[in-house]
């Protein structure tokens, strides 16, 4: 299947200014935070630069390597939000062909909302930084379920252990285990609270799994 994102960095910066402004011209409307829209435009914008340094006789492979450090950067960004926020149903088939993405035919194949949840276990990966692991309850393998495209992981720094996943404020779709949350300095020795459960390909979730803790390292 074509990928989405052009392949030609020259078509990318076009096209990246594009899917951008797209979403800033729409973020309150498709519920995308301010911070999420922040760094896509970050994003953007350095690669843009650093793609036309790259492209001038000035050129250097260190130009060259931080040009590519920044496409995987905002390729990475892109296609976060194209499998999370994006699949916000508020937003229509129209829109996501303005955005420059796919979209499906989903006459041919039903996909069900998720009906199993994730069970998760969070390890010490180093300082400020915990490792979420998670697979399909019941089951040893890593494969997501059927039509999943990945988990949804809401988290929060709290005082006490909330009583649902709703007082999570925190979110990511995580797309494969096992996945990292980074903290800041203040944050280290005070408790998280994390919660998961499945999205499909069209946006839908299943049931949130239990809400697991962990100290901060």
């Amino acid at each position: 299947m074509k990928d989405y994102i052009p392949r030609k960095e020259s078509e990318l910066v076009a096209w990246s200014a594009n899917f951008t402004a797209q979403v800033a011209a729409n973020a309150t409307a498709w519920e995308i935070p301010a911070g999420e829209v922040t760094a896509l435009q970050t994003a953007d914008t350095a690669f843009a630069a650093l793609h036309a340094q790259a492209d001038s006789p000035a050129k250097n492979s260190i130009i060259v390597a931080k040009k590519d450090a920044a496409r995987k950067t905002l390729t990475a960004k892109i296609r976060e939000l194209a499998g999370f926020r994006l699949k916000n149903p508020v937003i229509t088939d129209a829109q996501r062909v303005a955005l420059g993405l796919t979209v499906h035919d989903t006459k041919q194949t039903t996909i069900s909302a998720p009906k199993s949840r994730p069970e998760l276990d969070i390890d010490v990966l180093d300082f400020g930084r915990l490792k979420v692991l998670f697979h399909d309850m019941g089951s040893s393998s890593k494969a997501k379920p059927y039509g999943v495209n990945g988990a949804v992981i809401v988290y929060a720094v709290l005082d006490a252990p909330p009583v649902d996943p709703s007082a999570l404020n925190r979110s990511a779709l995580a797309t494969r285990t096992p996945y990292i949350l980074e903290f800041t300095g203040e944050e280290r020795g005070k408790t998280v609270y994390v919660a998961l459960c499945w999205q499909n390909q069209k946006g839908e979730r299943g049931p949130w799994s239990e809400i697991e803790s962990a100290i901060i390292p």
